[in-house]
């Protein structure tokens, strides 16, 4: 499985799914450099094994933003306390949760995966091309 189309403000497909994403992530075309950290702190938070010992689901999520640059198990280390929440994906809720302390941050954020039709259901905004919200 492998990740060939995401929405960062607007829609964006991969043509090359496997390869470098380095010509992408240069330009604004893609999004702004503090959504690809969202996104990158979101799958980090959000998966909990490696590439190698992940589902599918999760191991193109992995590879994804590890392919934009993104250092997972660094990000895991600094973002997720000790004492962090998490609610497991499990099919009657359709989604898995984790609350962290984004590093350097007197603030807690949560960082959600799922089912489209629910995690859309619960949002109350959304972050546009421009990287407003």
């Amino acid at each position: 499985m492998t990740w060939t189309t995401i929405w960062a403000g607007k829609s964006h497909q991969i043509n090359n799914p496997d390869g470098a994403l380095t010509d992408m992530l240069n330009t604004s075309e893609f999004c702004r450099p503090s959504t690809l950290q969202l996104l990158n702190e979101a799958v980090s938070v959000n998966t909990m094994e490696s590439i190698e010992n992940s589902g599918a689901t999760e191991k193109a999520m992995l590879k994804f933003i590890k392919r934009c640059g993104c250092d997972f198990e660094n990000v895991r280390k600094t973002c997720i306390p000790k004492d962090f929440v998490r609610f497991q994906f499990d099919s009657a809720r359709k989604r898995m949760s984790t609350i962290i302390k984004p590093a350097g941050s007197d603030f807690k954020r949560i960082h959600v995966k799922g089912a489209s039709e629910i995690v859309l259901e619960s949002c109350t905004h959304y972050i546009d091309a421009n990287g407003d919200k």
